[in-house]
């Protein structure tokens, strides 16, 4: 296969879609994995945070791995691993050995994930090498809005151990295509013998930094508003508001719309050169109104579902435009060391999803799901905004420090 084919391009792509098919076709089926295993409502979620849990810890060792060993060993042991759990999610035996198995799958997608830029990165540059990492985001943007669907339509005519399944399926499938199609990337000569401990000195050096935290942090937390919604909406969506899985599914892909609506807006503003600090101010300003237009319509209106779309899309539109320019602001200063403040800032935005769905089953006990969610997406949304005008006053003050 030439490497720079469009099968080649495929089969990247199609591993591009693997974490966020393991996060969205779950969402319609936690009630029904609730109902199967007689846990709390709002329990169900517990199967993103330690899918995300474990998707957040893999690029600090899976980068570094393929790095030193080659791309494509590295990549087939995440598809044979993402496989093997993905099944065992199908046994019904207890839930937490869902639990286990899904913090398994997360590991394994959060190194398979790493994967197609970096093989795209060792065979081409330039203007080809955009054009190509274009695609695979757009296919990795499309996965979101298409997987909710696919999980509601499996449950249609089937029960939810079926969505795990087709995970399996695929990841053994793209296993098979990476085995007999894809060349190794990264020939020996090239490859990374830097120790265990000149890495981890790298990510405290990276996580001490005022420049790197002061976007990161912004990010991460404007991903936990996003993601506790995404936690929350199941029981919110399905259980109190009573709609089916299909129409949760569609409620889903259409809010999040929003996030390729801002990727969107955020090429087009970038082009006019607006300073980024503006860009940012601006998204995130626009994310704490949204999320706490949800907080007032949850806690203090009667939850309707025409009132809450354009909020909530309006949250997941803002994060759009938040995480390319906060992420490209915080590794930025890295140099050599921009792969390793990649992996940084990718687990830290994993790690707060993590704890965003995990708060969902706690909030749960003590609020009704709507409430729950509102509140947590407005927590949120007032931390990340808040850094960000105390990491921004510092900026200033350095700026305007005499040398």
């Amino acid at each position: 296969m030439r490497k720079r084919g469009l099968a080649h391009l495929a089969i990247l792509a199609g591993i591009s879609t693997l974490p966020p098919l393991s996060i969205d076709m779950n969402l319609p089926a936690i009630p029904d994995i609730e109902a199967t295993f007689g846990v709390a409502r709002g329990q169900g979620s517990l199967t993103l945070s330690l899918f995300l849990l474990g998707f957040a810890c893999a690029p600090l060792l899976g980068g570094p791995l393929s790095d030193r060993f080659g791309r494509k060993p590295v990549l087939m042991t995440a598809l044979l691993l993402d496989t093997l759990a993905a099944f065992a999610c199908t046994v019904h035996g207890s839930f937490h050995f869902l639990l286990l198995s899904r913090l398994i799958q997360g590991i394994a997608s959060g190194v398979c994930i790493l994967a197609p830029l970096a093989i795209l990165r060792d065979t081409m540059t330039g203007p080809e090498a955009r054009k190509q990492f274009s695609a695979i985001m757009f296919v990795g943007g499309v996965a979101p809005l298409a997987a909710p669907l696919l999980g509601g339509l499996i449950l249609l005519y089937t029960g939810w151990s079926a969505i795990y399944a087709v995970q399996g399926l695929l990841g053994l499938s793209l296993f098979v295509l990476v085995a007999l199609l894809v060349p190794e990337s990264l020939p020996p000569d090239r490859r990374n013998t830097v120790g265990a401990a000149k890495l981890l000195g790298g990510y405290a050096t990276i996580f001490r930094s005022p420049q790197f935290l002061g976007y990161a942090l912004p990010q991460a937390l404007g991903f936990g508003c996003l993601f506790s919604y995404i936690a929350g909406s199941p029981a919110f969506v399905l259980g109190e508001m009573h709609l089916s899985e299909q129409a949760y599914s569609l409620v889903f892909a259409l809010t999040s719309f929003g996030v390729m609506v801002g990727a969107f807006l955020s090429g087009l503003v970038g082009r006019r050169e607006i300073r980024v600090d503006r860009i940012l101010a601006v998204s995130l300003g626009v994310m704490t109104l949204a999320a706490g237009s949800v907080f007032v319509l949850t806690w203090y209106h009667a939850p309707e579902l025409p009132l809450l779309l354009p909020p909530l899309f309006l949250v997941m539109a803002c994060f759009g435009v938040l995480q390319p320019n906060a992420m490209s602001e915080a590794v930025a200063p890295w140099g050599h060391m921009a792969g390793t403040a990649s992996g940084a800032i990718n687990s830290l935005q994993m790690l707060t999803g993590a704890g965003a769905s995990a708060l969902a089953p706690l909030l749960n006990t003590v609020w009704a799901p709507g409430k729950a969610m509102g509140l947590a997406m407005l927590c949120a949304a007032l931390l990340a905004s808040g850094l960000y005008v105390v990491f921004g006053r510092a900026r200033r003050n350095r700026a305007q420090a005499p040398a």
